[in-house]
């Protein structure tokens, strides 16, 4: 067929869908409603053929101004999202995808869920019994310190150790 040309990704599962995902998003750009034609494709790409046998790909539609925010600045918001709970994450359109074991995608959703709870207020988290945290306590004189003008100091330390 003349309209298409294949591409081979090679690698791990999470590589290689980290890599499918990101290719469809830049196509989406290009072919708006490319993604709504072969959707059940990609969402059943792989689906279970990892160790655990849970993996599989979770969707998320978002309205305009939810996108720019759940991507945050030069992406950084999707990046941290995406390292912090080990899944994949994509936007594509205005879906997020995450893909994963089916405990990275219950964490990617809830740390997304987090970061649309806090536009109302104050989020508490449940951190009992969480193996996704630690608690460090920090004199109230030090927080602006830590936190840096605008959270910059905060934002790098999480960049450079991957949280």
């Amino acid at each position: 067929n003349k309209d298409y040309e294949k591409l081979a990704i090679f690698g791990d599962i999470r590589g290689r869908r980290g890599a499918e995902l990101l290719v469809l998003s830049a196509v989406e750009t290009k072919v708006p409603g490319y993604l709504d034609k072969i959707k059940d494709d990609v969402m059943n790409r792989d689906r279970g053929k990892d160790e655990t046998g849970t993996w599989g790909t979770d969707t998320l539609t978002f309205q305009d101004d939810e996108l720019s925010y759940a991507l945050g600045k030069q992406g950084t918001t999707r990046k941290k999202l995406e390292r912090s709970s080990g899944a994949v994450v994509q936007y594509i359109g205005h879906q997020a995808f995450f893909s994963g074991t089916k405990e990275v995608r219950r964490k990617a959703k809830e740390y997304m869920k987090w970061l649309f709870d806090q536009l109302e207020g104050p989020v508490h988290v449940d951190t009992d019994n969480r193996d996704d945290c630690t608690l460090v306590d920090i004199p109230s004189d030090c927080v602006g310190y830590i936190t840096g003008a605008r959270r910059a100091t905060l934002g790098f330390m999480e960049e450079e150790w991957g949280v």
